[in-house]
């Protein structure tokens, strides 16, 4: 997991924080992360009186969260909630960011799950990381390859797995899902609940390991060292 710069694509501002440890990791070892946010939030309010506000709300969530983790920036493509679609438009906008950034593993969502928003994220990134790599559309950027493909959450795939050891920053998960104030009912959880856990965390951490399900098409060149 030592990359130069990694792309973690997420459906929703929260999605990503299944990664939040290590993102976080990474990013201490300096690591480029940038996370794309596909949608703006703008269903995600649970209260009435939220909905033309949760929009900026979740906005200044996702600035909070960055700076816990500690990345390096977030890209949010603006697309409302629950109208997310693989169109020609956003799969361009998608190649665009990646031939961008260039990264050298990119990190989304699995095909096993029940939310438009993260079906058509899971098809986009995953169209878009082939066409990228590809001579084509030459006025989107340079054409990129991204070398590593990773699922980070709901796939039935079962392998191959890398496993990354968290450990040192496990109390990362429960600080940046305290900044997800908007969220919290969803949760059914407090910040004060949360930064309690982080707490607790960071004074006797358990062993804990990211498992990441590498994408069938991936090809690795030589067999892995073991440790």
């Amino acid at each position: 997991m030592q990359y130069r710069r990694v792309i973690v694509f997420g459906a929703h501002p929260d999605d990503e924080i299944h990664m939040a440890s290590a993102m976080a990791k990474m990013a201490s070892l300096g690591t480029c992360v940038v996370v794309v946010i596909m949608t703006n939030g703008s269903e995600g309010y649970p209260r009435p009186e939220w909905k033309d506000e949760i929009v900026a709300m979740r906005a200044r969530e996702m600035e909070a969260c960055r700076q816990v983790l500690g990345i390096d920036r977030y890209i949010n493509l603006g697309v409302p909630d629950m109208a997310l679609t693989n169109t020609k438009e956003m799969l361009q906008q998608v190649m665009r960011v990646i031939r961008d950034i260039k990264p050298e593993a990119i990190f989304t969502h699995g095909e096993d799950d029940q939310h438009r928003d993260h079906l058509a994220t899971h098809a986009l990134t995953l169209e878009a990381s082939w066409h990228a790599g590809q001579p084509v559309s030459a006025d989107l950027g340079a054409s990129w390859h991204p070398p590593h493909l990773y699922y980070y959450k709901n796939t039935r795939l079962a392998g191959p797995t890398v496993e990354y050891d968290v450990t040192d920053f496990a109390h990362k998960l429960p600080e940046a899902l305290a900044t997800q104030v908007s969220q919290h009912a969803l949760f059914n959880r407090t910040r004060e609940s949360f930064l309690e856990e982080a707490a607790k965390l960071k004074v006797n951490p358990p062993h804990t390991v990211h498992r990441f399900i590498l994408h069938p098409w991936v090809t690795l060149p030589d067999f892995p060292p073991l440790s």
